[in-house]
This record gives structure tokens, C-alpha cells and sequence, in this order.
């Protein structure tokens, strides 16, 4: 079976069919219109690859001749392939009626042997599959009859994957946007920050609460909580939010900043001052 059959399985039923007749290395090309037809429900039966052994040439012959309609999809590969060119003969000899798809505007006479009475539909480079579709279910020997049930195609497996792959791509990038718009740290500290229920002046004191009290909103009860507080770095140019304490006992500071830290920050002498670590705590 080939990778067009696999796709679009040729009718094997027994109600009204057209063949399609195209050249073996027009394959991909008519790919798209299969496609359409077959969304549509449009029984069509079509040959793809060198038959395996003589009694699938006969089983071909036979579906061939069985079809009530011929659609031929000219291009330049028809008129050079002997195969797809003795179809159509062998068809036009039972007396089948014949659509011609003209989709280059070439020759459709001698070069295939096409017959003056067949209905030929001449396309044009530019017209799209769909005008294609439309031109041929509106050509003279085509009819209603060869219309059933719209054919639902099974996606294969590696397409199934790649969009499972592309919904999860987008997922991540949706939740890198929310991290960086939302939950970054510095936008955490802003949510936190319009959250809480006390104002510290300074930042670098009030994250220094928040991160002693592990995170959250900040209120009189939880600050309450706190006896130690812990600098890692330089001290902030403004201690005065450390009145915000209450029972708030010993700071310990890095000994680097201690220096000077008496004259800098009075407000430290009424804490015990621990040091600790060198010059980052």
C-alpha cells in the first residue's frame, strides 16, 4: 500500500464511484483534491503503485471499468506516462464517460488520445484546489449519485504527537509570560507588598521582615513574632522601620557593615548588635 493509499484508501464498495486517472508521479499533487473530495463524501477509486502480481492487475482492470465516471488529472507527468494514458483508453473503449481536469492548459488531444466528445475542464496556474473541486462537481457527468458519507481520515500517530508537542510548547510559553509578568520575584514582592496591612519606608527592611517571618503578607500579629532579624549584606540607609518590631531583640549584621554602624544608624543601640560571617553574612 502506498503512502496515497494509506491516506485516502480507494472505494472498495459497490455504490457509484469515479475513477481518478493521474499519473504515478503526480501523486503529491493530487493529494489536496482527494483530500477535498473525500471531506465531501465523494466515492473515488484510483490506482497508486505497480500492481504486486497479475491478479491485482485484473482486480485494478476490473475497478477501473466498474466506475461510472473517469476523471482524468492532466498535467505534463500524464502525458508522458504510457500507464495512466492506456487507462484512459481502455476506459474511453467501454464507452465511460470522461472529465478531463486540464490543469496546466496543454495539449488533451493527440498527446493522451482523449476523446472530442470528453468534457474538459480547463484550470487555470492559479486556481486553488477548492476551485478545482467546485469546477469538477459541476462538470457534465458528474452526478449526485457518486456522493455518500463524508469520509472521516484517522491522524496518524506522528502528527497527533507533533501537536501534542506544539500544545505543550505553547503552554510553557503561556507559563513563562505568567512568570514574568505575574510571579517573578519582583512582581511577587509587589502583589505581597499591596497586600499588606503594615508600610515599611524601606524595601531592603521589609523583604528582610517578609523573608525572617518565611514569606507572606505582613500584619501587626506576624511582626510581632519577630526577635531576630538578619542582615546578610550593607545595611539600609534607613533602619527607622525597625521601630515596627516590637519585640524585636538582636540584629545580627555582617562585619563589614558594622563598621561605622553606630554612627550611621543610632537606632542600633537598642538592639544587641551580633556579628556574623565576613564581608556578605
Amino acid at each position: 500500500m502506498t503512502a496515497l493509499e494509506t491516506l485516502y484508501p480507494p472505494y472498495d464498495g459497490t455504490e457509484p464511484y469515479l475513477h481518478l486517472c493521474f499519473a504515478e508521479a503526480s501523486g503529491k499533487k493530487v493529494r489536496a483534491l482527494l483530500r477535498r473530495l473525500s471531506a465531501r463524501g465523494v466515492r473515488v477509486w484510483y490506482a497508486s503503485g505497480a500492481a504486486a502480481d497479475r491478479g491485482e492487475l485484473e482486480r485494478r482492470e476490473r475497478r477501473m471499468l466498474s466506475a461510472d465516471l473517469t476523471v482524468v488529472y492532466l498535467d505534463e507527468a500524464f502525458r508522458g506516462d504510457a500507464s495512466a494514458k492506456s487507462r484512459l483508453l481502455a476506459c474511453q473503449r467501454t464507452g465511460q464517460p470522461v472529465v478531463c481536469l486540464n490543469t496546466d492548459g496543454g495539449d488533451s488531444g493527440l498527446s493522451i488520445g482523449l476523446h472530442a466528445t470528453a468534457a474538459e475542464i480547463k484550470l487555470n496556474p492559479i486556481d486553488s484546489v477548492k476551485d478545482t473541486e467546485r469546477a469538477l462537481l459541476h462538470a457534465e457527468g458528474f452526478s449526485q449519485a457518486l456522493i455518500g458519507e463524508p469520509v472521516k481520515r484517522k491522524r496518524s500517530g506522528l502528527k497527533i504527537f507533533t501537536r501534542v508537542l506544539i500544545a505543550a510548547a505553547v503552554l510553557l510559553v503561556a507559563a513563562g509570560a505568567l512568570w514574568f509578568f505575574l510571579l517573578r520575584p519582583e512582581r511577587q514582592d509587589e502583589i505581597l507588598s499591596q497586600s499588606d496591612t503594615v508600610t515599611f519606608a524601606d524595601k531592603t527592611v521589609r523583604e528582610t521582615v517578609r523573608r525572617t517571618l518565611g514569606g507572606g503578607i505582613l500584619t501587626e500579629e506576624r511582626l510581632s513574632e519577630i526577635t531576630v532579624l538578619h542582615f546578610g549584606g550593607a545595611l539600609p540607609e534607613d533602619l527607622s522601620d525597625l521601630s515596627m518590631l516590637p519585640a524585636l531583640e538582636t540584629v545580627e549584621i555582617t562585619q563589614s557593615a558594622a563598621k561605622d554602624a553606630y554612627s550611621l544608624h543610632p537606632e542600633l543601640s537598642a538592639y544587641t548588635v551580633v556579628l556574623i560571617g565576613g564581608a556578605d553574612g
